[in-house]
Parts: C-alpha cells; sequence; structure tokens
C-alpha cells in the first residue's frame, strides 16, 4: 500500500500513522491541502495493494469527512496554527484509518530513483501491513521547518545527512532509517521478522502486535550509529532568581542524559541574573556539574548584559565576569569545530549590545593566528558564539515589560537588540564563518539570510535558545544541534519543558543542503 503527498505534510502523515502520540501544532492551510487531496484525488495519491483495490475511496470519505470539520472549526477563528487538540479531533477518524497498519515506510530525500523504489516497496508481499509514504516533490533549496515533529519523522530529519531513504516504523514507535542503497536489504529483514507476529490485515487471522518489525528496526539502529557531530546548546540561566532555582533540578535531571551524549556543550550568555559573586559561584558550580557529565569537557560559555550591568541595564560590572573566565577562540578537536567567542555586552545602552571595532581585530588576530600556526584547523568548522541576536525580530508580549510597552506602542526590540549587527555579519562574511550561536531573547530561532559585502554574498545561519532555567517564567528551553560533515547541514532540535513537564522536542529544522558549504 502506498499514499504520496506534499512533503510539507509529512509530519501530518506522521501522526495519523502513529497511536502512541500526541498530536502536533499544525499550520490550517496544510491541514487543509492535505485532507483536501485526499478527499478529491485519492487515486492519485493512494496506491492500493492488489486485493485492496476499494481502499483509496474509503479514505476519500473519510477524508472529506474530516476537510468539512475543518472547514466548520471556529474554535481559534482563522488562527493560522491550530493547536494539538483540535487538530487530534479532526483527524480521530483518518487516523483509526491510516494508523490500522503494522509497519510505515517513509522516502525522504531527493530523486525520481527514490520514488521508483517507494513504488515498489509498497508492492512488497506483507499482505497489507506495510503503508508506504511517498512526497511527490523534493526537499527546496529553503530551510526546511516543523513543529512538534512526531518521533518517527524527527528520526528522518536527523538522518538528512543520509538522504535519500527511507525511515521505517511502527505504531508503537519503534523507528529505524535506511540509505536508499540499503533500503531492500532492510525491508527483507522487515519481511522475514513479520513471521514473528501475527497480522491485522490479510489471510492471518488475530493480531499479536509489531514485536518482529520491533526488534528488526531496533537492531538496524543500533548497528548504525551517527556521524554527526553534536552540540548542546543552553542559554540565558540568570542565576540569581526564582526561576532559576525552582527549576535548576528539573535541568539538571535533563542533562544527565543529555551531555554524555554530545560533543560539546556551549553557553551564550546572561549566567547569572545581575553581577553577584555569589550568583557567579551558583553558575560556576553548574559549570563544574557539566564538565563532570562530559568527562572532563568543560562547557564553553561567552557574557551577557545580565552578567555585567546590574539587572541587565545598568552600568558595566566586569568583576565577576573576570571571575569566570573569557576566551576569545577554542579549538575543539573531537568535534572538529573552532568557537569564536565575542563580547556583544561591552559596548550598548540598557539591554542593547554592540561589539566594538577593537575586539573585532582582536578576535580576528587571534584566529588567523592559530589557523596559520596550525593549517589543519582550515578544515574544522567556525562558529561564532554571542549573546545578543545578529538578526532583529520580535515576539508576541510575554513578560511584564514586554506588555508595559506594547501598552504604548513601544517594541521591546529597541531596547534590546544589537546596534550597528551588520558589522558582526560583515566580519563573518571577511572570515568565512556561516554560523551564530546566540541568546538573549529567550526564545528558540532559526533563521538563515543572505549576507553581502559588494559582490561578495553568503548564507549566514543564526541559531538562537531559549532560557535554559526558564527565565520571567518562559519554558525551560534547549537545542540539540547537529552538524553534518558530508551535506554540510544543520539540524536543529529545539526542546521545551512547561510548568514542570517532560522535555519534547517543538520544532526540528534541517538546513537545505550546500547552503552551508565553505
Amino acid at each position: 500500500m502506498g499514499a504520496f503527498f506534499r512533503l510539507d505534510h509529512a509530519n501530518i502523515m506522521a501522526y495519523v500513522t502513529s497511536r502512541s502520540f500526541g498530536a502536533p501544532r499544525v499550520r490550517r492551510r496544510d491541514l487543509s491541502e492535505f485532507l483536501d487531496a485526499l478527499a478529491h484525488e485519492a487515486r492519485r495519491y493512494l496506491i492500493p495493494e492488489p486485493a485492496f483495490e476499494p481502499w483509496p475511496e474509503q479514505i476519500a470519505e473519510v477524508a472529506a469527512r474530516a476537510a468539512s470539520q475543518l472547514r466548520e472549526t471556529r474554535d481559534f477563528g482563522d488562527r493560522e496554527t491550530l493547536p494539538g487538540m483540535v487538530v487530534e479531533r479532526i483527524l480521530e477518524e483518518l487516523r483509526s484509518e491510516l494508523s490500522d497498519y503494522s509497519l510505515f515506510a517513509l522516502a525522504v530525500g531527493a530523486g525520481e530513483h527514490l520514488r521508483e523504489t517507494a513504488r515498489e516497496i509498497a508492492s512488497a508481499p506483507l499482505y497489507g501491513q506495510m503503508l508506504v509514504l511517498i512526497p511527490d516533490q523534493d526537499m527546496t533549496e529553503r530551510n526546511f521547518e516543523i513543529l512538534d515533529p512526531i518521533p518517527a519523522f524527527s528520526v528522518a530529519l536527523h538522518a538528512a545527512a543520509d538522504w535519500p531513504g527511507f525511515v521505517f516504523w511502527t505504531p508503537t514507535g519503534a523507528s529505524a532509517f535506511a540509505r536508499l542503497e540499503s533500503a531492500r536489504e532492510l525491508l527483507q529483514q522487515l519481511e522475514r521478522g513479520q513471521h514473528d507476529g501475527r497480522h491485522r490485515r490479510g489471510p492471518f487471522p488475530g493480531y499479536r502486535g509489531t514485536a518482529g518489525f520491533d526488534n528488526v528496526l531496533r537492531n538496524w539502529t543500533s548497528s548504525r550509529p551517527s556521524r554527526n557531530r553534536r552540540l548542546l546548546h543552553l542559554s540565558d540561566l540568570h542565576f540569581g532568581t526564582t526561576d532559576a532555582t525552582e527549576n535548576q533540578p528539573l535541568l539538571d535531571a535533563e542533562l544527565r542524559d543529555i551531555v554524555k551524549s554530545v560533543d560539546r556543550v556551549v553557553i551564550t550568555g546572561d549566567l547569572f541574573d545581575t553581577p553577584n559573586k555569589n550568583y557567579a559561584a551558583m553558575f560556576a558550580a553548574f559549570k563544574h556539574s557539566i564538565t563532570h557529565l562530559a568527562e572532563g569537557r568543560e562547557p564553553i560559555s561567552i557574557t551577557g548584559n545580565h552578567d555585567q550591568r546590574m539587572i541587565g541595564l545598568f552600568g558595566d560590572n566586569y568583576k565577576q565576569v573576570a571571575l569566570i573566565g573569557s576566551t576569545k577562540v577554542v579549538v575543539d578537536e573531537k568535534a572538529q569545530m573552532i568557537f569564536i567567542c565575542f563580547n556583544s555586552s561591552e559596548k550598548g545602552s540598557l539591554a542593547r549590545g554592540k561589539i566594538s571595532a577593537s575586539q573585532f581585530k582582536q578576535v580576528g588576530a587571534e584566529y588567523r593566528t592559530l589557523t596559520a600556526a596550525r593549517p589543519e584547523l582550515k578544515s574544522f568548522l567556525p562558529i561564532v558564539l554571542v549573546h545578543h541576536h545578529p538578526f532583529s525580530f520580535d515576539v508576541q508580549p510575554e513578560t511584564w515589560v514586554q506588555r508595559a510597552l506594547s501598552a504604548v506602542g513601544l517594541r521591546d526590540e529597541a531596547f534590546l537588540e544589537m546596534v550597528d549587527s551588520e558589522d558582526l555579519h560583515r566580519w563573518c562574511l571577511d572570515w568565512k564563518v556561516k554560523t551564530i550561536l546566540h541568546g538573549h531573547k529567550h526564545k528558540a530561532r532559526y533563521v538563515e539570510r543572505e549576507v553581502e559585502r559588494g559582490s561578495e554574498r553568503m548564507q549566514l545561519t543564526a541559531i538562537g535558545c531559549g532560557s535554559s532555567l526558564g527565565a520571567e517564567g518562559s519554558p525551560l528551553s534547549y537545542n540539540l544541534l547537529e552538524w553534518a560533515p558530508e551535506s554540510q547541514r544543520w539540524i536543529a532540535s529545539f526542546y521545551e519543558s512547561v510548568n514542570g513537564g517532560a522535555f519534547r522536542e517543538i520544532v526540528a529544522s534541517v538546513s537545505p543542503e550546500n547552503a552551508n558549504r565553505r
């Protein structure tokens, strides 16, 4: 059995073919397009296996009812993004139909050969147990971003370096990715594994679950570890606040598991809430704990405006910053990365940031000295760490300060921006540094922008982290960033915990292939 669909709808497909996970947020337009395609062109988008010929028409009827329900939904007006509870209600019947399989396969990547292989797999002799999902177009040149990725589709996104290929999964959540050239090998193992359990469809009576398929998928994954380099990105801890004190046990528990799986931890500023030796000591203890979990690899931390100005706004106090130490350029041999650290709070008023011309010169000199002394470093990935966001953006007013400014018609961005941010863009262009990690605004964000200087142009990627200890009532946040050296791609996952709940992946973002080629 097979189903074609737009790649933008892949996460919807992953949801309606899974039983174990809550509904994701979905853009209203995407959900409408997805349902209309199944309702009106089922024969074009669905491939029935022999003996299951009426299947497309059955699915079309269910999709038409869901599309009608969506049009009648007024709970959230014309809001662009529908919350999960609305999506779950609309897709309930369709999910019941499409999750009624023991095995699923999703084709990801580019090329007609991939789609031809997908059609062949859709006709595999699995007695109506498997549904193959086939995007009807390739990845575009833009950054591909998914809200609340269903775990099976998240597996596909995190394997982007190895596309084209297939991710296979079962309704229980077991999943594995196979490159295109290895897909038939995995399928053969799955065909043999089907005899370890009975089948919901076809000539076999009864249903004993998906144990055979689950075992094959888990064994396949464990035998093929990822080759990507992984970073844990934290920011805006604000030690010394009530939020930080209350939230630290949950973040500490999460880090005990996460830190062991990454190559390096970076922290992009606002380590404590105001210059104070007791607050600085709290951060120092936190840093030592991460160093212990990372088997001696100390996190790379830079400073923010709160580390140098009273409550982040007034004066310049470098005493506590001096105590925690500050390094301009750090070489990580294991990850094969070079971290270039800027102090964006050296200048600027209130919570604004600015990097001085002298700092650009000092950092540039240190970076050039290192690469000249060690030519092998030219193959390492350079990454800028800075506290302030390099590209301006607005957020919904949530804190009392933001609401107060909004009430009198002011943007909080005017008080938080990096002044003369184009200077940093040009510095990165000059040194061919294509990635910036930042914090400051307590919002996770992935942005790719073209920067230019004369005839020179370059795509610059900026990845922002939210507040890792939930400052000002925001969710606890961290980013897991994977760098795929072969395809030169970033795969970024943003995690949040709300009101003490489990951390969950709220956004997964994959950069276009070749966008970061040096």
